[in-house]
């Protein structure tokens, strides 16, 4: 059987096998012509010379971080790395200005997607007080 396609900008866009008017109206079928066996829908000829289309890569969707009480968002740190961050508030401007908004009355939760709370715990990260790894176990919003 033969292979035959309706070309549109250059483009695949109708591909069959056999014989056109047994699949459309015969206003559409004088459209197609005779393609090479391997051509599907979405392939492009230029020059007489067909080329399959660049595979699309699915994009990763955006990850979803949680909502946590104040409380919460403390939980989430262990023990050693609360102690540590206690002793850094005194002494770093940044960790203090970061643990008084979290501890303001006023705060109900702590977005964990909020570019500035991945900021603070970036900044955790480079002054040591805690790893990559416990940062991203921290924006996952589960207490262990």
């Amino acid at each position: 059987m033969s292979k035959h396609a309706r070309i549109v900008d250059s483009t695949a866009m109708d591909v069959v096998t056999g014989d056109p008017a047994e699949f459309f109206h015969p206003d559409i079928a004088k459209d197609f012509v005779p393609v090479p066996e391997q051509v599907e829908r979405g392939w492009s000829v230029t020059a007489g010379k067909w080329s399959a289309p660049t595979p699309v890569e699915p994009v990763a969707p955006a990850p979803i971080y949680p909502k946590v009480s104040p409380v919460e968002f403390k939980l989430l740190f262990t023990s050693p790395e609360r102690v540590a961050i206690k002793v850094a508030r005194s002494t770093d401007p940044i960790i203090g200005d970061f643990y008084d908004i979290v501890e303001d009355p006023r705060l109900t939760f702590v977005d964990l997607g909020l570019q500035s709370t991945q900021d603070a715990l970036s900044y955790m990260v480079a002054t040591g007080l805690l790893t990559a790894k416990r940062r991203a176990e921290i924006l996952e919003g589960t207490v262990k």
